[in-house]
């Protein structure tokens, strides 16, 4: 399994998002009684069960919660609570068979491919962002996905040039912690290389590619489609990747990923507090997208700049919500700092 070898999956080959599953199981799960009230329910078990990371099973786990079946517990998990809203807690090991789910896993493994683990991996670093300084453990890594400790070693190097992680004096590696200060510097460059990346990257955007990006957006502000913490990732990847990826200017793309680590804040707030926060910043999108389909490019620059310049304060009020935030379960190879 070789990391450098695996491209992202392209918008339209996304499958259906996991949550929904999870959520669905989950309910069936607490309805019957399988899981009764007080049962405690965390993020790591589920998604063990299931094989997925943590984010889809934080998304099902939001909406329960929305919906009344459970409520939050000692901040990090919750409780089961259909038919009583302060029930004594009870840990139990959760199986597949109390969630409905076939007694024998799926033939394929929990990290089936290189794909997967990278997705897996920066998902993880990018959850621990807001909450400070993480040391990332190479070994306890390459344990913990099942891959040497040089598979490891090339993503963590992949996601420097990313911005994501970088190394301390003693060459350890280190994510985070991700400060109001780093997001107005982030901002401040990505107000005006965006832009400028969009303007070389509009001309060369395929149309049937622009038509879909557009399409997706219309079915959320428009359309009715549910608007979860995944879609919305998808539509940010849209404008601030997709749009300026056919730039020729592979330096200034560079740049432009080095300061968009900015961009997790707005998905770790959306998978607490769900994305009707987001309406807005949506219809800025639409405007960047009407325009590059009109072929009016320096007025979509000029869109995207005015976007990127708002977006800069609602996205310092999301951190400043964030920090109060129960700290979630993070993997052992993420070792608090400064504590």
């Amino acid at each position: 399994m070789h990391p450098s070898s695996i491209e992202p999956t392209t918008p339209d080959a996304r499958p259906a998002p996991r949550y929904v599953a999870i959520e669905q199981s989950l309910k069936a799960a607490i309805e019957s009684g399988q899981l009764a009230d007080g049962t405690i329910l965390t993020e790591g078990p589920i998604a063990d069960l299931f094989g997925t990371s943590r984010t889809p099973v934080r998304t099902a786990l939001t909406h329960l919660e929305a919906g009344g079946l459970i409520t939050r517990f000692d901040g990090r998990g919750f409780l089961v609570a259909r038919n009583n809203h302060s029930p004594a807690p009870n840990r139990i090991a959760l199986t597949r068979a109390m969630l409905g789910l076939s007694q024998t896993p799926s033939p394929e493994p929990q990290l089936a491919s290189a794909e997967r683990l990278v997705r897996v991996f920066q998902e993880t670093l990018a959850l621990a962002l807001p909450f400070g300084q993480f040391r990332i453990n190479e070994q306890a890594a390459a344990d913990h996905f099942g891959v040497s400790r040089n598979v490891i070693r090339e993503l963590l190097s992949r996601f420097q040039d990313r911005g994501l992680v970088r190394k301390d004096a003693r060459s350890h590696w280190i994510v985070g912690p991700l400060t109001a200060r780093d997001l107005q510097q982030f901002f401040a460059i990505r107000s005006k290389l965006e832009p400028l990346a969009l303007v070389d990257s509009a001309p060369n955007i395929p149309r049937a590619e622009l038509v879909t990006m557009r399409e997706r957006l219309e079915a959320v502000t428009h359309g009715g489609a549910a608007l979860d913490a995944e879609t919305l990732e998808q539509l940010e990847t849209d404008m601030h990747v997709h749009l300026l990826a056919h730039s020729p200017n592979s330096y200034l793309l560079r740049m432009i990923r080095q300061t968009q680590s900015a961009l997790v804040v707005n998905r770790v707030f959306a998978s607490y507090v769900g994305t009707r926060p987001f309406d807005l910043a949506l219809r800025e999108h639409a405007i960047v997208m009407d325009y590059l389909i009109r072929d009016a490019h320096g007025a979509a620059a000029m869109a995207l700049e005015e976007h990127l310049k708002l977006s800069a304060e609602r996205t310092r009020q999301r951190l400043m919500a964030i920090s109060v935030f129960p700290e979630p379960e993070l993997p052992a190879y993420l070792q608090k700092q400064g504590r």
